[in-house]
């Protein structure tokens, strides 16, 4: 008997709140006394009361949901955002990887010339009819010079 009562009980519970939100709200009845003096209430005297109707507010319940594109937008635009770093901190550790093998490129370069210069014997150039010419020690030192000066610029 207890559980017929119990559901019996949810049951009715769930009808109510399953009923529409305006049966919640109630309603409002506007009416005047035998002084002249205006009352408002939701239960009105037996005579003349009138009912109002109230604009510009929402039965309880009926609230309007915030707007899912609202979320959605916002949403996107952050992840837009995030997209958008990562784009760009990627581009920018390409060009510091690409700047890194430049750098390392010059001065695996400089140090070769360097060690080139040092070890000695008969240093030459190609001219451009392609025929040799031998450098004099003048002008050995002063390209051993120029390629220390690059070792120390690119190899830091």
């Amino acid at each position: 008997m207890k559980k017929v009562i119990f559901l019996l009980f949810v049951t009715l519970t769930i009808m109510m709140l399953g009923a529409s939100s305006s049966s919640f709200a109630g309603k409002i009845y506007k009416w005047t006394d035998a002084n002249g003096k205006v009352h408002y209430g939701e239960r009105p005297p037996a005579g003349k009361a009138e009912q109002m109707k109230i604009k510009g507010t929402t039965p309880f319940g009926t609230a309007p949901a915030p707007k899912s594109s609202d979320k959605g937008d916002a949403a996107s635009k952050f992840l837009e955002s995030v997209e958008a770093e990562r784009k760009e901190k990627k581009e920018a550790d390409d060009l510091s990887a690409k700047n890194k093998a430049i750098t390392d490129k010059n001065c695996s370069i400089s140090r070769r010339q360097v060690a080139s210069l040092k070890q000695g014997g008969r240093q030459y150039e190609v001219d451009e009819k392609g025929e040799r010419t031998y450098l004099d020690e003048g002008a050995i030192q002063s390209r051993l010079n120029e390629a220390q000066k690059n070792v120390e610029k690119w190899c830091k």
